[in-house]
């Protein structure tokens, strides 16, 4: 009987997201979704009258309307008493078709940035072109992984909406502002695409970690320029993000506490702090339990932390 509830489980929501999808291509629900947004008063969120949503969209058969908006109800639009109005998952739906087209043109030259590199310390450059974000080094040839062309810092997906009115500049610092919280949504097991379930799936730990720290390169055992990466994987929309392990030392205010006795505001969404993650030592201390030990040298004291399998701290040790 249990496997018999999984599979109608299971069957259930690929229905629900056929019939999510199909509600999407008909032009006409897509202009009363578009409509509403544009009515849509975050200071006074009153619901739209029926007659005027279907002046907004210019249609003449106020029975098609309602066939239509009867569609969205289950999914992304909320009807009451007094009207229509979009609901959170309808929001989303035009905020994710906005994100993308709101330039026409989302390539940019590279240009110098007020961000120094975290590896080398020297200039940076940002540009965008074929819809991924660049930050390079124009003094080191940094390159964290294969993937990455020699002196890209970091390469990523940037909503084009976030170029808008924005500087060079102001573009990088929004960007790892913007990852910074996505990240910390992840370390946290709560997926930023859809807020699904994000548990941790794998750490792994390159036994042959042998980088080029001179020159920045990464390690051809594992491929990549950390020696330890924490992968997550949302069970529902099975987005997925690795990320070092010394990532996790953000989140404990042990750190925080530590480098503010030295004089230091550690606020890991400002890219300088980056550079301070890449001193952490790091020791696997056993596999099974697992546990690792980050310590963070700085003026002659340490600072370390175990973590074990779920990335919870199991200790904490001051010396120096």
């Amino acid at each position: 009987m249990g496997s018999s509830t999984t599979n109608d489980s299971g069957q259930s929501d690929t229905a629900a997201k056929n019939e999510a999808f199909k509600l999407l291509s008909d032009r006409t629900r897509l202009e009363l979704l578009e409509a509403l947004w544009e009515a849509h008063d975050p200071a006074d969120p009153s619901p739209m009258r029926f007659t005027d949503l279907r002046e907004r969209v210019g249609a003449d058969d106020p029975g098609q309307v309602h066939y239509h908006l009867d569609k969205l109800t289950d999914h992304f639009v909320r009807h009451t008493e007094e009207g229509y109005g979009l609901r959170e998952s309808g929001k989303r739906i035009v905020r994710m078709l906005l994100s993308g087209i709101a330039l026409d043109d989302t390539e940019i030259a590279p240009v110098e940035m007020d961000i120094t590199c975290p590896y080398c310390g020297g200039q940076t450059l940002y540009s965008s072109r074929d819809g991924w974000r660049y930050i390079e080094c124009t003094d080191c040839d940094v390159r964290c992984v294969p993937s990455f062309p020699p002196g890209v810092i970091s390469m990523s997906e940037f909503p084009p909406s976030g170029l808008r009115d924005r500087t060079p500049t102001d573009i990088g610092v929004a960007d790892w502002r913007w990852r910074g919280h996505r990240r910390a949504s992840v370390m946290d097991g709560v997926c930023p695409e859809c807020a699904g379930e994000m548990p941790i799936t794998s750490i792994s730990v390159c036994d042959t970690h042998r980088p080029d720290w001179d020159e920045y390169q990464f390690c051809e055992h594992c491929e990549s320029i950390f020696r330890m990466l924490v992968s997550h994987v949302c069970e529902q929309c099975k987005y997925r993000w690795s990320l070092p392990i010394s990532n996790y030392l953000t989140r404990e205010p042990a750190v925080t506490a530590f480098y503010y006795e030295h004089g230091i505001e550690f606020d890991y969404s400002k890219p300088e702090q980056f550079s301070l993650l890449l001193r952490v030592e790091k020791e696997l201390l056993t596999e099974d339990p697992l546990r690792i030990r980050l310590t963070i040298p700085l003026e002659g004291d340490e600072l370390s932390l175990t973590f074990d399998d779920r990335m919870d701290v199991v200790s904490v040790e001051r010396s120096g």
